[in-house]
């Protein structure tokens, strides 16, 4: 999947009402940051978990570089918006689905599956069946 087909998928999916505005604007960051070759680290998030972890401290660091204004607007963070804080917006990020864009991103597949479960509950990365 190339950046255009991803970003009109994200896109689809948002209009739908398919996707958490926080999952709609990590997954364009994170489209943007894959053909960053100085993103070696989110290249090698290949579970939510260390994706969380790393969507966590990306989102602090751009808070702290940007002014309050315009973290509240690119996030939809603060008083009248979408979230009352960073904590609530991390929460509401579906990370099954960013890290399947992620991978597939990368990998250059053409689909993108929805987030899925394994029996015991644990969210877990969809690849390509072969």
């Amino acid at each position: 999947m190339n950046r255009s087909q991803a970003l009109q998928y994200i896109k689809q999916l948002s209009e739908k009402g398919e996707l958490e505005e926080a999952t709609h604007r990590y997954a364009l960051i994170i489209v943007d940051l894959i053909l960053d070759e100085g993103n070696e680290e989110l290249l090698h998030c290949h579970t939510t978990e260390r994706l969380s972890a790393w969507i966590r401290r990306d989102a602090l660091a751009r808070q702290a570089k940007l002014s309050e204004e315009a973290f509240a607007e690119q996030f939809g963070i603060g008083h009248g918006n979408a979230y009352g804080c960073i904590e609530q917006m991390l929460s509401c990020i579906d990370y099954e689905f960013v890290l399947d864009l992620l991978i597939k991103h990368g990998q250059g597949s053409p689909e993108i599956s929805p987030s899925k479960q394994d029996p015991g509950g644990k969210q877990v990365a969809q690849t390509p069946r072969n």
